[in-house]
């Protein structure tokens, strides 16, 4: 049979793929760090690790035997209706699809064995395995074709592992697998005209989204689908900062409060388009240096698809050939740009950038949630080695949480976002809605929800209106903070993302200092921002509050690490000035 794939893979990458198979061998079954890599996916895992680094030459004593022992695990796992018995979810098709995408592609990858192959993969005991591969295919794709899924990324994983076992099987199992593909396909990919996913996830768009629409473009012969790839990729790309990792501000998923998400899982989504983009060339050979990747997949992609071969092949040159300064230089270059659906503005160039963020899902759904983009942090920048991971508004207002922009406008260096929150007291109910036995209506009000009937009262409401008004400059921002409304306490939390040392501010706690009467001076490395507040911080408590959403069950999205808080009471206006010294 012909190589899958005529490019070497990058012998960085197989023996790294020869790493992490060691240390399955070691465990003598799956070694995941990752919760949800338990039960089927895990054991497909190691599977897959022996077969791909059969494929690329590597293969050592005793490879042949524990695959056949792993897949065994595996296929103990499927029970009768085809899926498996463990799992992330319970019951889940999705998360069975992201075990059969694998299962599917390695047993793709025994049927066309590489050039370099080993002698167990190449041969019979390759073969017997392929074969089992494939059984579990069967078994399986029935139960894909019918389910369901809960979350958008969960249709193109599940299409693009039907498309991908459709590709092994043969008569009406396969014409099922790609007419459900197909239907799913029908709803519409989920991305915006900025090139963000729905989830806006950089986890989901890695790991999920990117891979799945790749394999249905070349299986279904949609161009289209690579193209929304490419074109989120990019904007990956405007969304990364010099140390390698990428914005989760705005995600609706897990990893919104995660701010060190790295860009080296889309190593081969990258490598895909590196033949004929400078920019995923270059941004392919800097992820090949960042952590994330995932070195067995890597070289199966490498084997199995000729483009992607050819720019990882490409990154490993160039990677070679510079420093990762300055790939990170070519790959994220310099601009500005405006994200008008994910209320998302962002400014960088060198060592320097700027994101300002106003478009949580919260006030419009009136609560925090999964799903939801519920992150309050609506500033973020870097000046020289300081970097402010997070600046958030917190305030004492019934329990309403921090400030979170409703309204998000850019005028040049001007962004200015605003918020308009309202609480109510209650009257007595109209005499026509009284009931003797005091059994009233239980209703949710939106801060909390009580047997009163809520929505029969007269009330009297008070409105607490914010403006925060965000001018960027080259050496820092200035913000202006204005409210109207009841007095009470305003709080603004400012996080630092590095190691820092705070002068000139009042300690109020562990890693925590407020900005008293004069100018506070933080230093990182080479750099040092200076902090100013006009008029200056008063006794508000110097705390973050989350909002009664988290409070009541004890929870809290609180950032740790080292604060900076600037305290005031309301109404009026509250100037800060963070500037590069």
């Amino acid at each position: 049979m012909a190589p899958t794939s005529a490019a070497p893979c990058s012998p960085t990458l197989v023996r790294a793929a020869r790493a992490a198979l060691d240390a399955h061998l070691l465990a003598d079954g799956p070694v995941a760090a990752d919760a949800p890599l338990a039960g089927h996916r895990a054991w497909m895992c190691a599977v897959k690790a022996a077969v791909v680094v059969g494929l690329a030459g590597q293969a050592g004593e005793g490879d042949a035997a524990a695959a056949s022992r792993w897949l065994s695990r595996l296929e103990a796992l499927q029970v009768a209706d085809g899926l498996f018995a463990t799992g992330a979810n319970l019951a889940s098709p999705p998360d069975w699809a992201f075990t059969i995408t694998d299962v599917a592609a390695t047993a793709a990858a025994l049927r066309r064995p590489s050039a370099t192959a080993a002698a167990w993969v190449a041969g019979a005991a390759g073969t017997a395995l392929g074969a089992r591969l494939e059984e579990v295919l069967r078994r399986a794709v029935p139960a894909l074709v019918v389910g369901g899924v809960h979350t958008p990324n969960h249709r193109w994983e599940v299409a693009g592992a039907l498309v991908g076992a459709a590709a092994l099987l043969e008569g009406p199992a396969a014409v099922a697998a790609v007419e459900r593909a197909q239907q799913w396909l029908a709803e519409g990919i989920d991305i915006d005209a900025d090139g963000l996913y729905s989830e806006r996830s950089p986890n989901y768009a890695a790991h999920v989204s990117g891979p799945a629409l790749l394999l249905l473009a070349e299986r279904l012969g949609r161009p289209a689908l690579r193209e929304s790839v490419h074109t989120n990729l990019h904007t990956v790309l405007d969304l990364t900062t010099p140390g390698g990792t990428t914005e989760t501000v705005h995600s609706r998923r897990q990893d919104q409060h995660d701010a060190r998400f790295p860009i080296g899982p889309f190593l081969t989504l990258f490598a895909r388009f590196a033949p004929t983009c400078d920019r995923c060339r270059d941004a392919a050979a800097w992820a090949l240096l960042l952590p994330g990747v995932d070195p067995v997949d890597a070289v199966l992609h490498c084997l199995a698809d000729d483009d992607t071969a050819a720019g990882l092949a490409l990154a490993d040159e160039r990677a070679a050939a510079a420093t990762d300064k300055q790939l990170a230089a070519a790959a994220l270059g310099s601009g500005e740009r405006t994200w008008g659906a994910a209320h998302l503005w962002r400014r960088w160039g060198g060592a320097d950038w700027t994101l300002v963020y106003g478009g949580s899902d919260v006030p419009a759904a009136g609560r925090v949630a999964s799903g939801l983009a519920c992150n309050p942090t609506f500033l973020r920048l870097a000046r020289g080695d300081v970097e402010v991971a997070s600046v958030r508004l917190s305030r004492d207002f019934f329990g309403l949480g921090p400030f979170r922009a409703t309204g998000f406008s850019v005028e040049g260096d001007r962004i200015v976002l605003s918020e308009q929150l309202a609480a109510s007291y209650y009257q007595p109910l109209p005499v026509d809605a009284h009931r003797p036995d005091g059994d009233y209506t239980l209703e949710f009000e939106g801060r909390f929800a009580s047997a009163m009937a809520f929505s029969q009262r007269p009330r009297d409401e008070l409105r607490l209106e914010t403006q925060v008004v965000v001018d960027v400059s080259a050496d820092g921002v200035d913000l202006e903070v204005r409210t109207e409304g009841p007095a009470t306490g305003h709080a603004l939390e400012i996080a630092f993302a590095n190691d820092v040392r705070v002068e000139g501010a009042e300690p109020v706690g562990p890693q925590v200092d407020r900005l008293a009467a004069g100018p506070v001076v933080v230093r990182a490395g080479d750099s040092a921002l200076t902090v100013t507040a006009l008029p200056g911080g008063d006794s508000s408590p110097a705390v973050y509050s989350p909002g009664e959403a988290y409070e009541f069950l004890e929870g809290t999205d609180a950032v740790g690490g080292r604060r900076l808080y600037v305290t005031w009471s309301s109404p009026g206006t509250q100037r800060v000035t963070l500037r590069l010294r």
